[in-house]
């Protein structure tokens, strides 16, 4: 049995967001063709598919570009560019691809299906996805219509993994971002062509009448960022959007109680957690109680990450924080998922545990930290950082709390140098635990597309082993069981502080429905027009 589909086990009872032809045709006949206008909690960056992966980032560009399969709303593996696919043996794939076009009528050939592949591995800019494509070592075509992909070895997760390129054209493979954020290289296969790019605004897109999977029922879409949660619920209320994601708790029953909306939930994989510096011999936000440097870096004190998790309340910021639009998280997915480690237990809330495991640690008086963290890319994420700093600060860690826009956050981010301490969040999109575990706490090693993500840049030799391990076993129940070994020794060793899981809410029209995918999506396909 693949284990790896079960994660509906997870509570992710969720339908398909990922529309079939059939009922995309099936929309188009009940006539509910015309404007789709959603607002976007979060910002992409950019409309280049291999630049930078993000739930933004890829969102937008699965309404401009395909990928050689799909993954659904569960993360499983459905045909994409590639109808088909066989298997020879343990490293050699065989794809059969689509006969279909580009928007601008250039054929689609396994060529372009190569070029893209290389770009989102060997290009700088795109080590981001490298944790997808590290395992490819050869791509070759027969045909215009045949893939061959040979691998290094053994790679379970690999129609997953590929699900997460988007396919451009060969031609293009060296066009520079701003030739994508321009339109000049915004060529796709998907279901909708750019109109118009307005960074941090919106993205307008026209329906691709040849789209392979059957004309989309709505004509023309409209991607409106509306990051101000307030300022999106008041654009649905006036009627100037059609459907709105990442409605805040605070604002669920202002929907519930108007005729004219309706709310849409479900449990995602999204995993909520802090991350520690756990590299730099002086953190550079860090100071004593005095505010004067420390000489040491104290998050690489295993009884200082414990007395921070200690701290932390989760009970709390499920139910006040988060009013109950979230679940208590102590690894990467609910227990019961797919490389999980069932004997992990929630963090005990407990600050006088806490006080002396710092004073054991030799911070008997703490010491000072910033918490960095976003202000609208994930659900109240700037109120999770206020309320965490609160609950460090009550076990004398004087914690300052400061958030910044996604645009700005993610860079800082990802340098790496220029956080202590900071809130993270993963979309465990491949339904198990290996896809988060190579990127947020796997030894750094970007050419190989180890720890692209790993921001604290945790390592731990135990770890490394068993999820190498793990990607090279095809057997589902050998490669969870390595898997959830390495989650419990990654989080008994506080690799990362979990928070919780999030429960995502969209809100939108009566008469229109979309069923909550795994990854939190929002895409244009999957709205459809009720009966």
């Amino acid at each position: 049995m693949n284990q790896r589909r079960d994660l509906i086990t997870l509570a992710l009872s969720l339908g398909a967001s990922w529309v079939g032809p059939g009922l995309l045709r099936a929309a188009k006949a009940q006539g509910s063709a015309g404007v789709l206008r959603i607002g976007m909690a979060a910002p992409n960056t950019t409309l280049d598919p291999h630049l930078l992966s993000n739930a933004p980032n890829n969102a937008v560009a699965t309404h401009i570009f395909d990928s050689l399969t799909v993954n659904d709303h569960a993360s499983r593996s459905v045909p994409g560019l590639a109808e088909s696919w066989t298997r020879k043996d343990e490293t050699q794939w065989v794809f059969r691809l689509r006969d279909t076009r580009f928007t601008d009528g250039t054929p689609f050939t396994a060529n372009d299906a190569i070029a893209s592949i290389r770009r989102a591995t060997e290009i700088p800019s795109a080590a981001s996805f490298r944790t997808y494509t590290r395992s490819i070592k050869a791509m070759s075509a027969p045909d215009p219509r045949s893939l061959v992909v040979e691998t290094h070895g053994p790679d379970p997760l690999l129609l997953n993994a590929i699900g997460r390129v988007r396919i451009i054209q060969a031609r293009l493979t060296d066009a520079p971002s701003a030739e994508f954020n321009a339109g000049r290289a915004a060529i796709g296969t998907g279901p909708y062509k750019l109109r118009e790019y307005i960074p941090g605004n919106r993205i307008s897109l026209d329906r691709n009448d040849a789209w392979w999977g059957g004309p989309t029922p709505w004509e023309r879409v409209e991607l409106r960022v509306a990051t101000d949660d307030a300022a999106r619920l008041a654009a649905l209320l006036a009627g100037d959007l059609d459907i709105i994601e990442a409605v805040p708790s605070g604002n669920a029953e202002r929907v519930r109680v108007d005729p004219r909306l309706h709310l849409i939930s479900g449990v995602s994989s999204r995993f909520v957690y802090i991350g520690l510096d756990q590299v730099n011999d002086v953190s550079p936000f860090v100071t004593g109680p005095d505010g004067k440097p420390l000489d040491r870096n104290p998050f690489k004190d295993h009884r200082v990450r414990q007395a921070l998790s200690m701290a932390i309340s989760r009970q709390a910021i499920v139910e006040r924080v988060m009013e109950g639009q979230a679940v208590a998280a102590t690894q990467f997915l609910p227990p019961g998922g797919p490389g999980t480690d069932q004997s992990l237990e929630p963090t005990p809330f407990d600050p006088n545990r806490a006080r002396v495991l710092l004073a054991e640690a030799g911070y008997p008086r703490g010491f000072r930290v910033t918490l960095h963290g976003p202000n609208d890319r994930y659900i109240n994420d700037a109120k999770i950082v206020q309320a965490v700093a609160g609950m460090l600060t009550r076990i004398g860690i004087e914690t300052r709390a400061e958030v910044m826009p996604w645009s700005t956050y993610a860079g800082k981010n990802s340098q790496r140098t220029e956080q202590s301490l900071f809130l993270g969040a993963w979309g465990v999109n491949t339904g198990e635990t290996s896809n988060p575990m190579a990127a947020l706490v796997a030894t750094e090693d970007r050419p190989a597309g180890f720890g692209i993500s790993n921001a604290g840049r945790y390592s731990n030799p135990e770890v490394d082993r068993r999820l190498k391990s793990a990607l090279r076993t095809m057997d589902d129940t050998a490669r969870n069981a390595l898997l959830a070994e390495a989650s419990g020794i990654a989080f008994r060793d506080v690799a990362l502080i979990p928070l919780h899981h999030e429960v995502s809410v969209w809100a939108a029209k009566k008469g229109l429905g979309y069923v909550t995918r795994a990854d939190q999506y929002t895409l244009a396909t999957g709205v459809t027009k009720e009966s």
